[in-house]
């Protein structure tokens, strides 16, 4: 006698699929999460590159999250022990041009804070912290009132209108755009800018910055998978998902390695990329994931180099608007220590960089670190370059209104995505705020509610 098919499943083992799963597993749902990588963590994972420990991208955790803290302390991972709370970054202007330092949490480092913002007169003058006030309370107000029509502009087009300073644009809003998100001011949308602010405003006092120490899959992700399996659920590394099993309307499964797996439920918690490709066989016709099929994407492109000694004093963020070091950190004290030497530097704008080659890539890490005041020629002992075509949905004018719920019109089928509507776009918190609302979702439709 066959064992029974799992009740659910769960498409994508990044944190908005293990959210679902773990919360689908406390209430006793039968669920099966199947994750196409060998690692669970999706873009949050860590893995080996031909023999060097690497990771999708350069990731900081906010003090700010609560749905993911909260998720985490339920599996049984100890976020004190998980993080190095660093609570600053540093900005460095190319070419002898100033630096400052910032504080980033008002309560654990109140007088960095305060007077990061008050002094580093070189990098943005007291006329320039003046023009970012009217800027940024006009774009939380707008936000609030009229997102869509906010995100028909640009941040640059509506700092311009707000009258900011040219420095301030470069010196700050460009480390808040293409230092965190790949894309400058004059690409990005002004909606989706002011609706990644707008959550962390009422919770600013939480604010701090935490590096891993270790790779997230192992200190973050996989300990979550760990927990979805004590709790009767079932995790599977190595599955890819190749289509939705569709019968008379209803998704009744998925197809992995050309066998159908049938299930009560499907949630497909893939970043976008993937999620349209499994989708547009089946709903390109539907007018409700119409909006969704079309949501353009945005690649990554990043860095990182295992060096005979430390490139910084310290492990901390460091942005370098005007050059192609979008932001970069050292990391041999906390994700790697491992390694005598280690940082990991995002790079802008990403498109540039899909079709160089690695050493080609590498030569211009070295010119622009050089302008940034870093040595890094002859001190390289290994890298890799890890690019992502499709990272995650794009941030440019004009796409706001294209993401859809986690509750879909089809019987059979939830989303979770950080993509996915909710307050935290494009951040960890949200997709696991995605994944529980489409736990929810899932509950809701096989009526255990």
């Amino acid at each position: 006698m066959t064992a029974p098919e799992p009740q659910v499943l769960v498409v994508g083992g990044g944190l908005s699929g293990l959210s679902c799963a773990f919360e689908l597993a406390e209430r006793g749902v039968p669920v099966l999460l199947l994750e196409a990588g060998e690692v669970v963590g999706g873009r949050t994972a860590s893995w080996s590159e031909d023999g060097m420990p690497v990771e999708s991208g350069l990731h900081r955790f906010l003090g700010f999250f609560s749905a993911l803290p909260r998720l985490l302390e339920r599996a049984g991972v100890d976020v004190g022990r998980m993080l190095c709370w660093e609570d600053e970054v540093e900005i460095r202007v190319p070419d002898g041009g100033p630096a400052g330092i910032l504080g980033m949490s008002p309560v654990h480092k109140p007088i960095r804070t305060i007077g990061g913002f008050v002094t580093n007169n070189d990098l943005l003058s007291p006329r320039d912290k003046l023009s970012l006030g009217p800027f940024f309370a006009a774009g939380l107000l707008d936000y609030r009132r009229r997102p869509d029509e906010l995100d028909r502009q640009t941040v640059a087009a509506y700092a311009k209108a707000h009258r900011v300073t040219d420095r301030a644009m470069h010196n700050l809003l460009v480390p808040l755009t293409a230092g965190i998100f790949f894309i400058p001011p004059e690409r990005f949308s002004a909606g989706i800018f002011f609706g990644l602010l707008a959550p962390a405003v009422p919770r600013a006092h939480q604010m701090r910055l935490g590096a891993y120490m270790g790779g997230m899959t192992e200190v973050m992700c996989a300990p979550i998978a760990d927990a979805i399996t004590e709790r009767g659920g079932e995790v599977r590394t190595g599955a890819r998902v190749e289509g939705l099993v569709v019968r008379d309307g209803v998704v009744a499964g998925v197809t992995v390695g050309g066998q159908p797996v049938d299930a009560d439920h499907v949630v497909v918690a893939t970043s976008i990329d993937p999620a349209q490709r499994l989708l547009r066989p089946a709903f390109a016709d539907h007018p409700w994931f119409r909006p969704m099929l079309s949501l353009p994407t945005t690649p990554s492109v990043t860095v990182q180099l295992e060096l005979d000694r430390p490139a910084m004093a310290v492990d901390r963020t460091v942005f370098g608007p005007g050059t192609a070091l979008a932001c970069f950190a050292e990391q041999s004290r906390t994700t790697f220590r491992h390694a005598e030497g280690r940082i990991s530097i995002i790079l802008t704008p990403p498109e540039r960089f899909l079709t160089m080659e690695p050493d080609e890539i590498l030569g211009v890490v070295y010119q622009d670190a050089r302008r940034l005041g870093l040595d890094l020629d002859d001190h390289v002992v290994r890298f890799r370059v890890i690019t992502l075509p499709h990272d995650f949905h794009s941030l440019e004018p004009g796409h706001l209104h294209l993401r859809p719920d986690q509750e879909t019109p089809v019987r059979g089928l939830s989303l979770a995505g950080d993509y996915t509507r909710q307050h935290f776009m494009t951040t960890m918190e949200g997709a696991v705020i995605s994944g529980q609302r489409a736990a929810d979702a899932v509950l809701n439709g096989i009526g255990l509610t």
